[in-house]
């Protein structure tokens, strides 16, 4: 059995129930005058040895053919998902990158922030240092300053006898309380009162340049552990970046593999479903040998008794047109495609679409072409990517085997073994299997291969 998906491949129908059907076929009383005649013609033929097994075999490979093609349908399904995850981690690192980049430049500028940070608090303890230094010397002027004064006191005292005591307590006195108890002779400290105003603002200078390089070293300090603190946070989220990166950067390897691997695995079952299509088609070809030597001495059969063929229906559908001889399955329904070579639909590749795809709607009625009994009902399980798939076997019509296959229903109404007449309702049309929507694939089978549908029916 021939299985299509909507898509369809050109490939032959079984041949077990048609030639088990032909033997049940019942022929006219004058058919067998010539039957009787060619039967020393047909014993001249050499024996067709194998029929069964190349009929079991053609079977077995169709069937084999029907799960490959579904094998190569699901390989390409993942190949499409394996490409789609691969893009999709790609911007992922894409993104990982762009992160870490950006991580890495807030790290490096809170580099150079630290580092000058640290500059600015060397240059702020330095000055400290300095300012330090400066007011210890200043103390040191102000000391010897302290002492000149005491020396001119003790000798204006000596001077001035009023002013003996002054001398005795001056050097443990601040230049504050100095300056207040001496006031009480301005011609005894006049010269003094000089020296002890600059020293007074000398000692307030000093003492504030020392705090307030005391205040910038403090400042120095604050600035340099925030910088040292902004370093650390930022050099952690580089970090981190740089760990999501790596994450990222093995989740694109995997799913590079994983895309590889549902290449391989595409082009494998490809190659298997080839490789069977080569078989089936060589077998066909031997059935359809055996067929046309059996139809060549059932047409000898039919000559030799012409007054029989011409009243027969044989005979009769001989003297017609073979494009009248099927009834049109769904009527009214438009063709969509045609016996051709074509762009598969569903997986992309060129094909030969082997039948006539009827343009019916969803549970539209399907009718036998032609009276017959039904061969095979087959579920989408059983038959590949045709889904519910039914044929019937039209026995020996105008010299050959003739059989019709009808695809992709959403449920028949027969069961195999059923005699079925011409234009009986056999099912309603569907799209079940591989099927781009609700439509009949119809299937003509010429002594086991497919026709051209429009070669036996006419379309209105």
């Amino acid at each position: 059995m021939n299985y299509f998906f909507d898509s369809g491949r050109g490939q032959s129908v079984k041949q077990a129930k048609t030639r088990g059907a032909m033997r049940r076929m019942a022929l006219p009383r004058r058919a067998w005058v010539g039957l009787v005649a060619c039967s020393v013609a047909l014993s001249m033929m050499p024996a067709v040895s194998g029929a069964d097994d190349l009929e079991d075999q053609q079977a077995s490979l169709q069937q084999q053919i029907g799960a490959s093609d579904s094998d190569v349908y699901a390989s390409d399904a993942k190949l499409q998902d394996a490409e789609k995850t691969l893009s999709a981690s790609q911007q992922q690192l894409a993104d990982a990158q762009a992160g870490l980049a950006r991580a890495e430049a807030d790290r490096d500028a809170a580099a150079r922030s630290d580092d000058d940070a640290a500059r600015a608090l060397k240059d702020a303890e330095a000055a400290l240092v300095k300012a330090q230094d400066d007011a210890a010397k200043a103390r040191a002027d102000v000391d010897a300053q302290k002492r000149k004064v005491g020396t001119d006191v003790r000798h204006t005292t000596q001077q001035n006898s009023g002013l003996v005591t002054i001398g005795i307590f001056v050097n443990n006195l601040s230049t504050g309380d100095m300056s207040n108890r001496i006031q009480w002779t301005d011609q005894a400290f006049r010269a003094q009162q000089y020296e002890l105003d600059r020293l007074q603002d000398v000692e307030q200078r000093l003492e504030q340049a020392e705090q307030a390089m005391k205040d910038a070293e403090a400042a120095a300090q604050r600035d340099r552990q925030a910088a040292a603190d902004a370093l650390n946070s930022r050099a952690s989220t580089a970090q981190a970046a740089q760990d999501a990166k790596a994450k990222v950067d093995a989740l694109v390897s995997k799913n590079a593999a994983d895309k590889s691997a549902a290449e391989q695995a595409l082009a494998d079952a490809q190659a298997r479903n080839a490789d069977l299509k080569a078989q089936s088609n060589a077998v066909a070809q031997r059935i359809k040998d055996r067929n046309a030597a059996a139809a060549a001495a059932a047409q000898a059969a039919q000559q030799a008794d012409a007054a029989a063929a011409q009243a027969a229906a044989a005979g009769n559908s001989i003297a017609t047109s073979t494009s009248s001889v099927l009834a049109d399955p769904v009527p009214g329904a438009p063709i969509t495609d045609t016996y051709h070579t074509r762009i598969n639909p569903v997986l992309g590749y060129t094909e030969f679409h082997d039948g006539l795809d009827l343009g019916a709607g969803c549970n539209a009625p399907m009718y036998a072409a032609a009276a017959g009994t039904v061969a095979d009902v087959l579920t989408p399980g059983q038959s590949g990517g045709y889904g519910n798939r039914l044929v019937i076997d039209h026995g020996l019509v105008n010299g050959v085997y003739l059989s019709t296959g009808y695809n992709h229903a959403s449920s028949y109404v027969v069961s195999a073994g059923q005699h079925v007449d011409k234009g009986q309702l056999i099912g309603y049309v569907g799209t079940t299997g591989l099927s781009t929507g609700c439509h009949l694939h119809f299937h003509v089978y010429v002594n086991g291969a497919t026709d051209d549908p429009q070669n036996w029916i006419t379309v209105a």
